[in-house]
């Protein structure tokens, strides 16, 4: 039998069944996916990453946060915008019980840029050096201890109020014509109380509508009891003139100081700010003024240079050459020179010839930041006594400087602590005050010695009789602010540190 076709058939055979398996192999081999187009971050899901990268690097608090920089999505992906992203990190700042949210960071900031929605309504707190609007502060009060209207507190220095003559302790009497601007209250011996709240909101809404109108015509009622009229326009950036009362008391041949301030604008290069406190402080030394009080009462703070600066006016010659501030900031700007450079040490320069005494300062649950810095850091050399209307100052040691996101967003993370030469900077429930809860009298014009702070001050300065007798004369009458009757507040100003 010829067997060799038969071993040829096998041949063929095998090699089909090869290929076959070959080909059985490839066909369940399977084939390699595409890599993915890389998915573009839309301008908002950038911001919130850019959110996350610069708290990561500049945060105080940057070990408290986990480490996304090399993919921010996995962290930002879950907020919904940047406002709640900037919210999510605060959260995980160590916790402070006190505050409102139980942890430290409540004031890392963002503001939109040119109408851009960070995704909540922005208050513009930080604006510096201008501000808008009409610069004037209302709370309520009464003088007849059954009717309370609207009195002006403060009036911003550059704004259109203080240019058209209105002053603290004008009564609002009517607004565009409106005269309906009072409510009924009941008064004890313990203070008044509005008797209905409802008609208190309907007013306050009404009037903070008008000082955000275009236009407004205000009646005041002064405190001689003639009136005034005039039509004021909605001013956008004006200038603002933080010194808004300067003056010398003498009281048996002791000279006092008095200088008010409302916040810490930029002082460089000899402008106008500078040349202002220049000229206050000569007009001390030539009086040779042994005490200063200085009015922060209504300061939310400002440039820590400016506050620095008026420190070492204040702390003149006994000062001079020692240690003013240290700060404390994360190792990321310790290592980047170009940051690194805004936070060496500030010694005192003695950019005054001043030999004070003592020094007081009036403070609220207002005064903040660059405000409560110069306290803390005369603290160590000066005899400073705090008086204050409520019990305690607002409570920020720390500050922060801008960064542009996306050319969209104003970025404000804090990033850094102040401490005065002692080491000290424990002030996060406020500075504590030597004497508390003296009233804020607001019905007189600021400067006034027959104002209870100023004269609180001015008596332990320089006793007599007269500051004594306005204090008296001032708890026998019936004019009274109301609690939460404030119908606007100053905004805060921070502490800043320009780049």
């Amino acid at each position: 039998m010829n067997l060799e076709p038969l071993k040829q058939t096998g041949r063929l055979a095998t090699i089909a069944l090869t290929g076959l398996f070959v080909f059985s192999c490839k066909k369940d081999t399977p084939k390699p996916e595409p890599e993915p187009e890389p998915v573009e971050r839309t301008e908002a899901q950038l911001i919130k990453d850019d959110i996350y990268k610069y708290y990561k690097l500049y945060s105080l608090w940057d070990k408290s946060i986990p480490d996304y920089t090399s993919d921010p999505s996995q962290f930002t992906d879950k907020y919904g915008s940047a406002d709640m992203v900037l919210d999510a990190l605060k959260k995980l700042t160590p916790v402070h019980a006190a505050y409102p949210n139980g942890v430290f960071d409540r004031f890392s900031y963002m503001l939109g840029l040119d109408g851009y929605n960070t995704g909540t309504t922005a208050s513009g707190r930080l604006k510096m050096d201008t501000n808008d609007g009409y610069g004037i502060y209302v709370q309520l009060g009464t003088e007849d201890e059954k009717t309370a209207q609207p009195i002006i507190y403060f009036v911003e220095g550059g704004s259109p109020a203080q240019k058209a003559g209105f002053k603290r302790s004008d009564f609002i009497t009517a607004v565009n014509g409106d005269s309906d601007y009072s409510i009924a209250v009941t008064c004890t011996t313990t203070g008044c109380t509005i008797n209905d709240a409802s008609a208190r909101d309907k007013m306050m809404n009404k009037l903070n509508a008008a000082l955000d109108a275009g236009t407004l015509k205000l009646q005041v009622k002064h405190q001689d009891g003639t009136t005034t009229t005039k039509d004021l326009t909605y001013a956008n950036g004006y200038t603002i003139d933080p010194i808004y009362k300067d003056s010398v008391y003498t009281y048996n041949g002791n000279n006092v100081g008095y200088l008010a301030l409302s916040s810490f604008e930029e002082i460089e290069n000899n402008n106008v700010n500078q040349q202002k406190i220049d000229a206050a402080f000569e007009k001390f030394q030539t009086q040779q003024i042994k005490s200063l009080i200085v009015d922060l009462r209504y300061n939310g703070g400002g440039y820590v240079d400016a506050s620095a600066y008026v420190a070492d006016k204040i702390g003149g010659a006994i000062t001079k050459g020692k240690l003013m501030l240290t700060y404390e900031v994360n190792d990321y700007i310790k290592a980047t020179p170009s940051i690194n450079k805004m936070f060496q040490d500030t010694k005192f320069e003695g950019k005054s010839n001043l030999n004070l005494s003592k020094v007081y300062f009036l403070v609220s649950d207002r005064t903040a930041s660059a405000a409560e810095m110069i306290i803390n850091v005369l603290k160590p050399y000066l005899q400073v006594q705090i008086i204050a209307s409520g019990t305690r100052t607002y409570g920020k040691p720390v500050g922060f400087f801008e960064q542009v996101v996306q050319k969209k967003v104003s970025f404000w993370p804090v990033s850094f602590l102040l401490k005065n030469s002692a080491n000290f900077s424990d002030y996060w429930d406020g500075l504590v005050p030597d004497k508390s809860n003296i009233t804020d009298y607001v019905f007189v014009d600021v400067g006034d010695k027959k104002e209870t702070m100023l004269a609180t001050a001015l008596n332990d300065a320089a006793p007599g009789i007269t500051t004594k007798a306005s204090i008296n004369a001032i708890s026998r009458k019936g004019y009274r602010t109301l609690n939460q009757g404030e119908v606007n507040i100053r905004p805060d100003r921070g502490m800043i540190k320009k780049r």
